[in-house]
């Protein structure tokens, strides 16, 4: 037996809800227990009625807050009792015990973790799948959808979808069809497997199965709308036998074993470039290598010729399939000029598509050059321009099919971008979008300090009627989609439309001092802590600045890359010429300065401060704000 110490609280993982899939160690602390708080919402009471000893106390916990939970814990561990804290599955994963153990540190009051089973590996089991299976998919992720708590930086689920990974989601059920759009928004295919498990292990367990074409009708009829998890997976429907690993392969050898026989040639894959070079033109027929050759040469860009088309001598060129001529360059170039029928071209790139995020532009073109087609990347990859130059250079016409260009209205995903505007809900892009092409009554709001940008935001909806400008955002709910443009925090609420597609002009500088050698963990969450605390954006941020003193502070450096931001360096002098009168008092006067963070913010911004200096662990941040910093980049 698992011996306790008294004194001691145990935050235990009951696992998925079934009682015989606690551990060992679980229950000899529930055994040994003389206190038992646990989630009654979540946690079955079998867990602790047939193994609590008679004269301890079990207390739900779905009713208290959590001073009175943390209240019940140090009363008994001050007595020299034993506390057992019982959480639903594991209590690292969505347990919310990171406030409970910051309390137990500050009293003094020793704990321990004990791991229980999560609710993915019992989703995993009822399945009867491997979450990794070789060649198709190696990487778990555990995440949710952001509700009332939100999601970190780059961590919304469009992007994780990017990655294509077995995917576990937790408390989203309700919210199942934005999930579904976030995910096809990311990446994954609708044909992508998805199942929803409801009360894993419970007696009434019981589970939907589809893909994310229909999983959310599948969950509306189930009813499912709370203890549910969400499993999306290639993995699920995958044929047994169809890959194997190399740990039981009699071809591969490691140190228990030799490989019994001859190895099978490997089929490699192209691996993706990191850092993509400009444009590739690949010809197919003859005439299309004379044609792909003058266009490489007008344009600047690589050449890919069949070898018996090609010059002598030629270095690019390929023989066999055009299909794997392709492939081979998808990861590598920015954008691919295919001059070939639009059959081949559509088979070549098909089995390639990820995400419009990172896939490449595409252009088809005949061998004449007189219909010059973006296939994909229309807009964000700049497949629409290019194609619009590849006609200039060949007296074709370019085929824009885009409804946003046909229509002469902007493209949102790409609204802003010279002015360094950042999305901050991609996962709305699509519908909205889709709200301006078919009509549908749009309201835009502009935030009132930002008047040049929304002059010129004007212009480009001059020929959308159905766009209107209103002056608070309470107006936007008699729209049926709405824009806002802020450099505020801001989440789409009760008070604004489903469909809101938020951008944060870059009109804000941070301006940093620290302590020598201050960890950027610090100053992250200072950053971070400051902009929250005034309601201010990250993505609204254009730079980082910070004294000369301070620009070789490896904290820093490593924050503005980071964050994608320069970090501008202020000169000692150029602050000692301002009035220290305007800034908050400051330690640097030691240097003769009238400040760092304050003063840098709004050398760096040519704009006033917004937030001024606040004092952190380490370190000072402060904001300024020049609204003229949005229009040109």
């Amino acid at each position: 037996m698992y011996k306790a110490v008294p004194g001691n609280v145990y935050f235990v993982g009951a696992g998925p809800g079934a009682p015989d899939l606690l551990t060992i160690r679980a229950r000899d602390l529930i055994a040994q227990a003389n206190l038992i708080l646990y989630a009654d919402s979540l946690v079955q009471a079998e867990m602790t009625e047939s193994t609590a000893q008679y004269e301890a106390v079990v207390q739900t916990s779905s009713g208290l807050h959590l001073d009175e939970i943390m209240a019940l814990m140090i009363d008994s561990t001050t007595r020299g009792e034993i506390v057992v804290r019982l959480h639903s599955g594991d209590p690292s994963i969505y347990g919310a015990i990171h406030e409970q153990m910051a309390r137990l540190d500050a009293e003094g009051i020793p704990y321990e973790i004990v791991p229980g089973i999560p609710a993915a590996l019992a989703a995993a089991a009822v399945a009867k799948t491997e979450l990794t299976v070789p060649d198709i998919v190696q990487t778990i992720i555990l995440t949710r959808r952001a509700g009332r708590t939100s999601m970190p930086l780059g961590e919304d689920l469009p992007s994780l979808a990017a990655h294509r990974a077995s995917m576990a989601i937790h408390l989203s059920v309700t919210r199942i069809k934005q999930v579904v759009d976030d995910l096809l928004a990311g990446g994954y295919s609708p044909e992508t497997p998805v199942m929803v498990f409801y009360k894993l292990s419970w007696p009434d367990e019981s589970y939907v199965s589809g893909t994310l074409a229909d999983i959310s009708e599948k969950v509306k009829a189930a009813g499912y709308t709370r203890h549910a998890l969400i499993l999306v997976s290639a993995a699920l429907h995958t044929e047994r036998q169809a890959t194997r690993s190399h740990l039981y392969d009699g071809s591969y050898t490691h140190r228990f074993r030799r490989a019994s026989q001859p190895a099978k040639p490997a089929q490699t894959v192209a691996k993706a470039e990191i850092v993509r070079e400009g444009c590739v033109v690949i010809a197919v027929t003859r005439s299309g290598t004379a044609l792909a050759q003058q266009l490489a040469a007008s344009l600047d860009a690589d050449c890919t010729l069949p070898e018996k088309f090609a010059p002598e001598d030629y270095t690019d060129s390929y023989t066999g399939s055009v299909l794997t001529a392709v492939a081979s360059r998808w990861h590598r170039y920015e954008a691919l000029i295919l001059v070939m029928p639009t059959g081949v071209a559509v088979r070549a790139i098909g089995p390639l598509l990820q995400n419009k995020a990172s896939d490449p532009a595409v252009i088809c073109m005949d061998e004449a050059g007189q219909s010059v087609i973006p296939l994909l990347g229309g807009h964000r990859a700049g497949a629409n321009d290019l194609a619009q130059r590849i006609a200039g250079h060949t007296g074709g016409y370019a085929v824009i099919t885009t409804a946003s260009d046909v229509q002469g209205l902007p493209a949102l995903d790409l609204l802003g971008n010279d002015r360094g505007w950042q999305i901050a809900n991609e996962e709305a892009l699509t519908s909205v979008s889709a709200a301006l092409v078919n009509g549908e009554s749009i309201g835009v709001f502009v935030d009132p300090l930002l008047n040049s940008t929304r002059e010129w935001l004007q212009a480009q909806f001059e020929q959308a009627d159905t766009v209107a400008f209103v002056d608070d955002l309470p107006q936007l709910m008699s729209f049926s989609a709405s824009i806002i443009v802020t450099y505020q925090q801001l989440s789409t609420g009760d008070y604004l439309p489903e469909q809101t597609l938020i951008y944060h002009p870059s009109v804000l500088a941070a301006g940093m001092g620290c302590q020598r050698g201050a960890p950027v963990t610090n100053l992250r969450e200072a950053l971070v802590s400051h902009l929250s605390d005034n309601k201010l954006a990250l993505q609204s941020v254009s730079a980082l600045a910070t004294v000369d003193l301070k620009a070789d502070e490896p904290g820093l450096i490593e924050l503005a890359s980071e964050l994608g931001l320069p970090l501008q360096v202020i000169a000692s002098e150029a602050l000692r010429e301002l009035d220290p009168a305007g800034f908050s008092e400051s330690a640097a006067a030691r240097f003769d300065l009238p400040g760092v963070a304050e003063p840098c913010a709004v050398l760096a911004s040519n704009g006033e401060l917004i937030a001024p200096k606040r004092a952190y662990d380490q370190c000072t941040v402060a904001i300024a704000f020049n609204p003229a910093l949005g229009i040109e980049q």
